[in-house]
């Protein structure tokens, strides 16, 4: 059975907010409050519901280090989960709600962010490639692949670029290095035999 929160919530992923904030707020979720006034664009306010959501939820923390590169005045560092649990996340809401200004400001320290987890470039390229920005995705996955060439999803990830902007040559370039790593890689298996029957 679905939960309030958990509808809420889900509204709020979907870029329904309306009445999410005032929920979140009233039922002591300041994290999620958080995020629903970064939405809103008030920072001073999202400060607020971070520090009071830090005390024991690592997200507060997190939300706190967000704001601080709203301000290019970083004073904290990420742990190594917190990049893995939220950066792609985080990304994902903030494309949703189409707030270029904040995506900007995250992706400007990814080289920060890279220091304490070197999977960030590979977080920001699947966050643009899930919403079909495939240029920038592009750009963060080649970036990542100097650090994480035996990594098969991102090779498959590349080969779905390349091929979606029909460079098959790329594509199956790619596919085979996937599938070098790892043979039994299921989606580069089925996007090379879609090559295969498409050009037989």
């Amino acid at each position: 059975m679905t939960t309030k929160y958990q509808q809420v919530k889900q509204d709020f992923l979907s870029g329904r907010i309306k009445g999410c904030r005032e929920f979140f707020e009233s039922n002591n979720y300041p994290a999620e409050a958080g995020y629903c006034y970064m939405i809103l664009d008030n920072f001073k306010k999202a400060k607020t519901q971070f520090e009071i959501a830090q005390k024991d939820n690592i997200r507060g923390h997190w939300g706190l280090m967000l704001l601080q590169m709203m301000d290019d005045k970083i004073s904290m560092a990420p742990s190594y989960f917190e990049v893995r649990n939220f950066l792609e996340i985080d990304l994902d809401i903030f494309m949703t709600y189409f707030k270029g200004d904040i995506i900007q400001q995250i992706i400007k320290y990814s080289d920060f962010m890279a220091f304490y987890n070197i999977e960030c470039y590979k977080f920001i390229g699947r966050a643009f490639w899930a919403h079909n920005y495939m240029p920038a995705a592009m750009f963060f996955l080649d970036k990542a692949k100097n650090n994480l060439y035996k990594d098969p999803e991102l090779h498959y990830l590349l080969a779905y670029i390349h091929y979606t902007n029909k460079d098959i040559k790329n594509c199956i370039k790619e596919i085979d290095t996937c599938l070098e790593i790892l043979p039994q890689y299921a989606p580069a298996k089925m996007l090379k035999e879609k090559i295969k029957n498409t050009n037989a």
